[in-house]
């Protein structure tokens, strides 16, 4: 996955016909840090949540059903029992945070079921009174077209590069402009919610471990369907993206999924602190007022 990136930063097509050839050295040598730097970190079997998050409101519940030999580490199969009530939390329920968010590819001009979640959810954080910073990247709308906001949450653009094997999306690892860094340092926010799988994770797994960031992964792509069923070719595939997962998941304080059976399959590989994100329903396309007896008849 580096090397991609690396190639990608390196390939004069996708920098600006300006950019400084020296610039283009600095920034391939910076990737190359950030990921050191979340590699070093800690192999992911001896990783533990920051201490941050184990005194953050936002995983109380869970510190407390974590095993009592290893307090500051939560305990994977507790969170099956999470998602036991259909009850939705009250968005009043703790004080309104500050939210960073690094999404790849753009919810905001890619359309899909992934695109509605996360724009649902930055409808409900609205109404809760959170505020949120947007990091995100796409290279297929032209600039002045771009969205700068959505829900009156600011939208920022970081340079991106368009993957290989899926060309109709674009990824970053937040390289040369490091624009995280500077709404890190701005917003100082409660936790970083960064999508999983895709190249954003290098640097917010890195601005999470450097600032002591809570970090929220939300997993949406299973990276071994994928794997076996593009790159079957390659011996082991399907093993390697598993590695892959619990490399990067292992560093989350929490792992976000779609559903109970993909929490049931990261837990049985090895991932650590798995919930589900439940769906919902767009209560205002599909509100009661929209109600129509006539077409209910003629049906």
């Amino acid at each position: 996955l580096l090397g991609v990136s690396l190639g990608a930063l390196s390939s004069p097509s996708l920098l600006p016909s300006a950019f400084d050839p020296v610039m283009r050295v600095v920034s391939i040598a910076v990737s190359a840090l950030v990921a050191g730097a979340a590699y070093l970190a800690g192999s992911a079997d001896a990783y533990v949540p920051s201490t941050a998050a184990s005194s953050s409101p936002l995983f109380t519940r869970r510190t407390a059903s974590a095993s009592a030999a290893t307090p500051t580490r939560l305990n994977a199969s507790a969170s099956s029992s999470s998602s036991s009530s259909s009850d939705a939390p009250p968005l009043c329920r703790h004080r309104p945070r500050k939210i960073c968010l690094m999404v790849e590819p753009t919810p905001f001009t890619h359309v899909s079921g992934y695109a509605n979640r996360f724009n649902e959810m930055l409808r409900y954080l609205s109404k809760a009174g959170d505020h949120v910073d947007v990091i995100t990247t796409d290279n297929k709308t032209p600039a002045d077209e771009l969205p700068k906001e959505k829900f009156g949450y600011d939208i920022h653009h970081t340079q991106g590069f368009t993957f290989p094997l899926y060309n109709h999306i674009t990824l970053t690892i937040d390289l040369p402009e490091m624009k995280g860094a500077s709404i890190m340092e701005k917003l100082k926010p409660d936790l970083i919610h960064v999508t999983s799988p895709g190249f954003i994770l290098f640097p917010a797994l890195f601005y999470a471990r450097v600032m002591r960031i809570p970090l929220v992964m939300s997993y949406h792509t299973h990276l071994p369907s994928y794997g076996k069923n593009y790159l079957g070719f390659i011996p082991g595939i399907e093993e390697f993206a598993w590695w892959l997962i619990r490399w990067a998941h292992s560093r989350a304080d929490l792992t976000l999924v779609t559903s109970p059976q993909m929490r049931d399959q990261l837990v049985e590989n090895g991932v650590p602190r798995v919930d589900v994100w439940r769906k919902g329903i767009d209560t205002v396309r599909f509100h009661p007022k929209f109600r129509s007896d006539e077409w209910e008849q003629d049906d």
